[in-house]
């Protein structure tokens, strides 16, 4: 008995997504190390991390608009290439000049795989289907989980620099999905197209919601590392352990939530139950018990993972097929900027007063979210079709 059409799809995109989430998390949690190691100073790993954020927002519409236009599978394979080419590049040199200009093309790829990719998905699979976001979001963070822990016994055994040419090795490896990868039929809309469907108020609305949201990420960009290392005195395979098994419980309530989206549950009500675990467990996790610390943040986790399948829904239902890559684009720069915001804003908190007091704070903005969903603007997404 063949598979159904959609199934075929499904897996290829998400076995990429995983694998594409497996090569970053082996070598992205623990790259400041590496950094440190080179003799980078703390204001050049700084700006490194700065310039690797303003990439992200500048490119994500980008991104998305040649997705739109060209075969997003062949954007894919420019963005595996480059990855895989920028990481060995990394693992060459030591002269800050020249690792920064490797890195940002690292980032740059990093952002044009992740953006063409969601496009891909979002043009090739059918739309208000909550499994197949499920399935997918779920897919990626079992790689997130895997290459943690793969990291940790990696760069146990051996050094950075082969670590890295390995991953970028890999990277270059997957340019072999292009010969599985699903043809978007390419299209050319103007400018003022996307603007024309992006200022609708439900739109703004949803994309606003989401940037709020993302405030957290900057809390956890510059102050969650720090805190499981100084805080709860983890060492850096336990720090790996831990995150991951977050990573773990994202992956499950995706796959879970995108079940209930299938059977029926609204939007706003998951909603409504991700905003509440997300921030409740943020707050929780401050706790300076490692065992209630982390089962806090399973707990975030699992509103995370919740949040997540619901943006691709929201995408799918507020947006033309045609037009998707682009609008998916800018959704994805309203996430980035919050998490540059949310950066610029708990950084110097967690420096002055402890690296608590951002998971803290943005966990209390997250629930303060949660009326929100309840009102008109959010239950129009919803109704969409």
């Amino acid at each position: 008995m063949s598979p159904k059409p959609f199934k075929r799809p499904l897996l290829v995109l998400s076995s990429l997504s995983a694998c594409g989430a497996f090569a970053l998390a082996t070598v992205a949690f623990f790259m400041p190390v590496y950094l440190k190691k080179i003799g980078f100073s703390g204001a050049q790993i700084g700006s490194l991390y700065a310039a690797f954020s303003v990439t992200s927002i500048i490119t994500s519409f980008p991104s998305g608009l040649a997705s739109d236009r060209f075969y997003a599978r062949n954007l894919i394979v420019l963005a595996l290439s480059l990855m895989g080419a920028s990481a060995w590049v990394q693992s060459l040199v030591t002269s800050f000049f020249l690792f920064a200009l490797a890195y940002l093309a690292w980032g740059l790829g990093q952002n044009l795989f992740r953006v063409s990719l969601d496009a891909l998905l979002l043009k090739t699979l059918p739309r208000k289907v909550g499994r197949t976001y499920g399935v997918f979001n779920g897919a990626r963070m079992l790689g997130f989980t895997l290459g943690g822990l793969s990291g940790g016994i990696l760069l146990g055994k051996y050094d950075f620099v082969y670590t890295l040419r390995l991953v970028g090795s890999f990277y270059l490896l997957l340019c072999l999905y292009w010969f599985f990868l699903p043809k978007n039929v390419p299209v050319k809309f103007g400018l003022k197209s996307y603007w024309d469907d992006f200022r609708h108020p439900r739109v703004l609305f949803f994309a606003f919601w989401l940037y709020l949201f993302y405030l957290h990420w900057g809390a956890e960009f510059t102050s969650y590392g720090l805190f499981l290392r100084e805080n709860l005195g983890l060492s850096l395979k336990g720090m790996g352990l831990y995150m991951s098994a977050e990573f773990a419980m994202v992956g499950i309530a995706s796959y879970l939530n995108g079940l209930r989206l299938e059977r029926g549950t609204s939007l706003y009500q998951l909603a409504g139950l991700g905003l509440f675990c997300s921030g409740l467990g943020h707050m929780g996790m401050v706790i300076p018990y490692l065992p209630l610390s982390l089962a806090f943040r399973l707990l975030h986790g699992f509103g995370d993972g919740t949040i997540m399948v619901l943006s691709y829904v929201g995408i799918a239902k507020l947006f033309r097929v045609e037009r998707i890559g682009g609008n998916s684009g800018l959704i994805t720069l309203a996430i980035m900027l919050g998490s540059f915001t949310g950066s610029l804003i708990f950084g110097p908190i967690g420096a002055r007063f402890g690296y608590q007091w951002p998971l803290f704070i943005s966990g209390l903005i997250t629930l303060c979210l949660i009326p929100l969903v309840y009102l008109p603007r959010f239950r129009e997404v919803e109704n969409q079709v």
